[in-house]
């Protein structure tokens, strides 16, 4: 995804409040990380960790992560 889709996306996506991203990951307050985020990428074209989140969150809503776990100890 270009920087333009990926702010057209998130534009028009309804956010929930937390999201599961993979086994390890879950992003809280994701209105407030996709914001900033978005504000990061239209500042600096060559920062290249806000468009990854992005994805990754993009993907996330998508596709929802539903397997197992990371087992406590």
């Amino acid at each position: 995804m270009t920087d333009e889709e990926l702010i057209a996306y998130f534009e028009h996506a309804k956010l929930p409040e937390t999201l599961r991203l993979d086994r390890a990951t879950t992003q809280y307050n994701v209105q407030q990380a996709v914001s900033t985020n978005l504000e990061t990428l239209r500042a600096s074209t060559t920062d290249h960790r806000c468009r990854h989140r992005l994805k990754r969150i993009a993907y996330a809503m998508e596709n929802p992560y539903n397997g197992p776990e990371i087992p406590r100890f």
